[in-house]
């Protein structure tokens, strides 16, 4: 069985002759190690997905097995959100950090809720990949919007996930922040042999994963590898800091 196993979600909203079908029996596998690109028009399913494969909401049909376990998919929110807290890592459009904690404190938060310490040499070195190592003592206001990016990657990496989730992760930041922002991701990908899948509108960002599934009205329509031409200005961002 493939590291993450999508079988048959269906996700239908609203009641009897007002509904909505946003996902109508998806199904796909994804191997460990991957980066995924979710694409479609607005409306086309591709978040819905996104929160169904991360325990954030309930399909009608269907169900998910990451890791050959099937997901705690129908069980009671207290026990998946420790699969979530656990298993997998969130990065959003909106950056969502506490804004009374700086930078290794909002890192450190899901370690925290999980009532552990974080390894300090495994913060160290993720201060250090995301370029924040002097701004760790910073406050959110005090950072440039890739750098609050960077520090919601350090959050959702925090607790060792096996699979990363991000729902366009670059939506707020400019173009050249946005595509740090995926080199960044991509280095995680590669240095904690982690799976990544991007909910993206963006050709340019979906271009730079390993596959890309498009959606149109809740059903897949096309799933095809894609043929790596990153530029070696876009490589050679890793390790910068972002500046808008």
């Amino acid at each position: 069985m493939a590291f993450l196993e999508v079988k048959d979600l269906t996700r239908i909203y609203g009641k009897k002759d007002n509904t909505l079908t946003a996902l109508d029996h998806v199904s796909f596998s994804v191997e460990k190690g991957e980066f995924v690109a979710i694409t479609g028009a607005s409306g086309s399913g591709k978040s819905t997905l996104l929160h169904l494969l991360g325990t954030m909401d309930e399909p009608q049909e269907g169900s998910v097995f990451l890791e050959e376990e099937e997901s705690v998919l129908g069980q009671r929110e207290a026990k998946r959100s420790v699969f979530r807290r656990r298993k997998i890592g969130f990065v959003f459009q909106e950056y969502n950090l506490v804004p009374v904690l700086n930078v290794e404190e909002n890192i450190q938060m899901p370690v925290r809720l999980d009532g552990k310490r974080m390894d300090p040499q495994y913060l160290e070195q993720l201060l250090k990949i995301l370029g924040l190592t002097d701004r760790r003592y910073h406050l959110p206001e005090e950072l440039s919007g890739g750098q609050k990016q960077r520090v919601a990657i350090g959050r959702a990496l925090a607790n060792r996930p096996s699979l990363l989730l991000a729902d366009e992760p670059t939506g707020n930041l400019d173009h050249q922040n946005g595509l740090e922002v995926m080199s960044l991701l991509k280095r995680s990908v590669e240095e904690f042999c982690l799976t990544l899948i991007v909910v993206t509108h963006d050709p340019a960002i979906a271009s730079m994963a390993d596959r890309v599934i498009t959606l149109s009205d809740g059903v897949v329509i096309s799933d095809a590898k894609v043929k790596h031409a990153l530029s070696a200005d876009v490589s050679a961002m890793d390790g910068r800091d972002a500046h808008e």
